[in-house]
């Protein structure tokens, strides 16, 4: 979580939003927002969706970032890479934050398949 915490930060910082443009934006206090950020509240998958929307990139890919410490130049909706770690290095929360972004990335996979298929199946 503290990883994928930094890259938030690392990517507002980047884009020169400030933390009082991005707790507008959330329709949230100044407070809140700086809460998050330093870890001291919980970051739902809702929350984190909505900072990549601002920022520009799906919550997936703030995660794997984070997770890799590097930053996508050009952020795409499409990934075929998705960062692995000792099971032993993760914390709970964590465990459960990459669980809920492995089944995000599993949901995405399929949709993509089915469109595929059925362009596939027009195209015949």
């Amino acid at each position: 979580m503290k990883a994928t915490l930094k890259m938030i930060k690392r990517i507002r910082e980047d884009k020169n939003i400030s933390r009082e443009e991005m707790a507008d934006k959330l329709n949230m206090s100044l407070s809140g927002y700086a809460k998050i950020e330093r870890g001291e509240v919980a970051l739902t998958i809702l929350r984190l969706e909505q900072i990549g929307q601002i920022l520009n990139y799906t919550s997936t890919e703030i995660i794997e970032m984070g997770n890799q410490n590097t930053l996508i130049l050009c952020p795409t909706i499409e990934k075929t890479t998705i960062p692995i770690q000792s099971s032993d290095s993760l914390q709970l929360s964590d465990k459960d934050l990459y669980i809920q972004f492995l089944e995000k990335r599993i949901h995405e996979l399929k949709q993509r398949s089915q469109e595929l298929e059925e362009s596939m199946r027009r195209g015949s």
